[in-house]
């Protein structure tokens, strides 16, 4: 056998081979010195370049510290598996839940193509039509199962204006039958002398039109690349606006609420307060994003000459047709609506804080965000989704239809003996199809993240990580942010985000009260940059699906998303150090963190808070 194909052999089984040898090869680290910290960075370390080479699935990864920590004695078995339950994945689990109704009942897919339909045929509202419905909706949703979505319609409108267009050159090229060459005869003195054959204007014709379609060619691919590269682009911009829009914003609350619940402090993130400053930035994000691949565009096309716009119309029309083809609103799209928007407000009003909201009707710390996204999830599968008979008002054709169609599921459903699914009700959610269309791999990941923080923290290993990058304290506290910023956004292009945030923000955390920096103060910019993944197809799932879609390759994601990149990390390193501090209070800084244990005064709670730039003492006083 050749080298080359033992090669190839070892190559086929290369994450077989990496998970036994790894954590072989590492074992010194976790047996020599017998401590805490060397067993914790051996769990990280293994973890970690699981999660980055993704030899195994990433949810099978995060199930590790539920052996190893117990292993390796740095935590019982009970503690560990805690982290895998914790209120934040409630409150992720039933977001996802509405999720998948959602998409069940095609409401994403209405309101997609309601927004397309809003919009001008020119190239530039028909992008901002496309990334509209893309950002909107990865605010509720995955991502990853609104960029799927998208794709299609997008295959359609690209396929619609490359018909046109082809069916332009066409028809503007038709120079009859004598257009191939004229024979010229030349006489001097009447007696023939030369036969020459010249091109006649038919065929100038043609070499234009070739040109012209060449040109055509050209212009199409990059559009392609762009309304492509938009979707994803609009996605991941989308999914920071809400605390439940994407991994990493989740993760962060489930890290800062376990850490300033270490100190007996309130960390204050909720739904409600993290839209004053995810919706902003998200604003500006998608706003920039639209305006750059505009000009990488137009820059290419419009300067040269101007834009026909006969295909776009015809994707207009395609566009209303396939609206209408949907129909109107069913009964299960209304409820779901109604679902959606209910869940919106009571996370919005459960604790808006510059008035009292209905969380204070309840104990103090019994009411959180989980709370109302877990009853929405479960009142789902209790809803029917189509009306009974004596609510024939709210019946519609397409409810009709539905209903003829789901009497074979009906049917089988009868044979399976499902009680939720016989005698003719229909819930708007069965576990049949909650089970099937769960991302329940991110649930996992979200869990074991947490345990191998909580690992970090009890091992010391956080600690002895961040005592060694105490030398960025010469730095101001913006600058730690922006380097930690710029650092995350290039991890997090070749690494997924869920698993850069969650190897980051427990060492951050550390690192801020080393600094005596207020520790939101950085783990903000570190997990926001976690979902700046622009330049790579690993990056995150939809940069993944949209690469797929072979519009785009890989040289092309790197050129357009470069910018990005660099325009989005500065951007948020300035609303961080801004609007993040107004609105937080990131300017102090308690020290409580330092070990300092609060005192009482005539039932007072007195925690003392050292500012920012570390030139004065104040202290906070909350009654009891």
């Amino acid at each position: 056998m050749s080298c080359r194909s033992c090669w190839r052999s070892l190559w086929r089984w290369k994450n077989p081979i990496i998970v036994i040898l790894l954590p072989l090869l590492l074992l010194p680290l976790a047996l020599v010195g017998e401590s805490k910290v060397s067993k914790g960075a051996y769990a990280v370390v293994v973890m970690g370049t699981f999660w980055v080479l993704e030899v195994m699935p990433i949810a099978v990864t995060s199930l590790i510290p539920i052996f190893l920590f117990p292993l390796l004695g740095i935590m019982p078995s009970r503690d560990v598996c805690f982290n895998y339950a914790e209120d934040t994945i409630m409150l992720f689990l039933g977001s996802l839940i509405v999720a998948v109704a959602v998409e069940k009942w095609n409401l994403h897919r209405r309101i997609a193509l309601r927004a397309l339909t809003l919009v001008g045929p020119e190239p530039r509202w028909l992008l901002l039509g496309i990334m509209f419905p893309c950002w909107f909706l990865s605010m509720w949703m995955s991502n990853t199962a609104t960029t799927a979505m998208m794709m299609p319609i997008l295959n359609a409108i690209l396929k619609q204006i490359k018909r046109v267009t082809l069916l332009d050159i066409t028809e503007g090229n038709d120079p009859g039958e004598d257009d191939n060459e004229i024979e010229v005869t030349i006489e001097v003195d009447g007696i023939p002398m030369e036969e020459k054959p010249l091109r006649n204007k038919a065929h100038k014709q043609d070499e234009k039109s070739q040109r012209n379609r060449a040109d055509e060619e050209r212009e199409f691919t990059e559009l392609a690349k762009i309304f492509a590269l938009s979707t994803a682009y609009a996605a991941n911009a989308g999914g920071i606006a809400t605390l439940t829009g994407t991994p990493p914003n989740i993760i962060l609350k489930g890290h800062v609420d376990k850490f300033y619940r270490r100190y007996n402090l309130d960390p204050g993130l909720t739904f409600a307060n993290w839209l004053i400053f995810g919706l902003p930035l998200s604003v500006v994000l998608f706003i920039v994003t639209w305006l750059w691949l505009q000009f990488w565009y137009l820059r290419k096309r419009f300067v040269c000459r101007a834009q026909d716009t006969r295909s776009y119309d015809a994707v207009k029309k395609h566009l209303k047709i396939e609206y209408a083809s949907l129909g109107s609103m069913t009964f299960a799209e209304g409820v779901v609506a109604v679902c959606f928007l209910l869940l919106a407000v009571l996370w919005i009003t459960r604790d808006p804080q510059f008035i009292h909201g209905w969380g204070v009707l309840f104990p103090k710390g019994f009411v959180k965000d989980s709370t109302p996204a877990i009853l929405i999830s479960v009142i789902m599968f209790i809803l029917p989704a189509y009306p009974p008979s004596w609510l024939r008002c709210c019946q519609t054709k397409n409810d009709k239809v539905a209903k003829l169609t789901e009497n074979k599921s009906l049917t089988k459903a009868k044979k399976d003996k499902d009680p939720f699914t016989q005698g003719g009700f229909t819930p708007l959610l069965t576990w049949k199809t909650v089970n099937d269309e769960m991302a329940w791999g991110i649930v996992l990941l979200m869990g074991g993240g947490f345990a191998l923080a909580d690992g970090c923290s009890k091992s010391g290993l956080s600690d002895w990580i961040s005592t060694k990058l105490e030398v960025l304290g010469t730095l101001s506290p913006w600058v730690v942010a922006l380097v930690l910023a710029l650092v995350v956004a290039a991890a997090t292009n070749i690494a997924s985000n869920s698993a850069t945030a969650t190897l980051f923000l427990p060492i951050v955390a550390d690192l801020a009260v080393r600094l005596q920096i207020n520790p939101t103060y950085l783990m903000i910019p570190v997990a926001v940059s976690a979902s700046f993944a622009y330049l790579l197809p690993v990056g995150t799932p939809p940069n993944a699906i949209v690469f797929a879609s072979g519009y785009i390759q890989i040289k092309d994601m790197v050129k357009i998303g470069i910018v990005l990149n660099v325009l989005a990390v500065l951007i948020l390193v300035l609303m961080s150090c801004t609007l993040a501090v107004a609105a937080y209070g990131l300017d102090s800084f308690p020290l409580a963190f330092l070990g300092h244990t609060n005192t009482t005064l005539n039932g007072s709670t007195i925690a003392p808070i050292i500012s920012l730039n570390n030139s004065h003492i104040t202290y906070n006083i909350t009654q009891r």
